[in-house]
């Protein structure tokens, strides 16, 4: 089986982020990973997403690209 990594890039989501990740958990129960990656939220985004994905990592704001 194919396995997804579902990315969820968030900034201060608080309002929808638990709707959001409770729409992808019948992908978690089949296997697929959800991540969120919080770009510093100060709304409690990340506390929210905690145990509604595998994985809640700290990333930095914005969508810079170094070459």
């Amino acid at each position: 089986m194919t396995r997804l990594s579902i990315i969820v890039p968030t900034f201060d989501e608080a309002e929808g982020i638990v709707a959001t990740l409770e729409s992808l958990a019948e992908l978690r129960r089949r296997g697929h990973e959800v991540i969120v990656a919080d770009g510093g939220s100060s709304d409690g985004t990340a506390q929210l997403a905690q145990g509604l994905a595998d994985r809640v990592i700290a990333a930095n704001r914005g969508r810079r690209w170094r070459h």
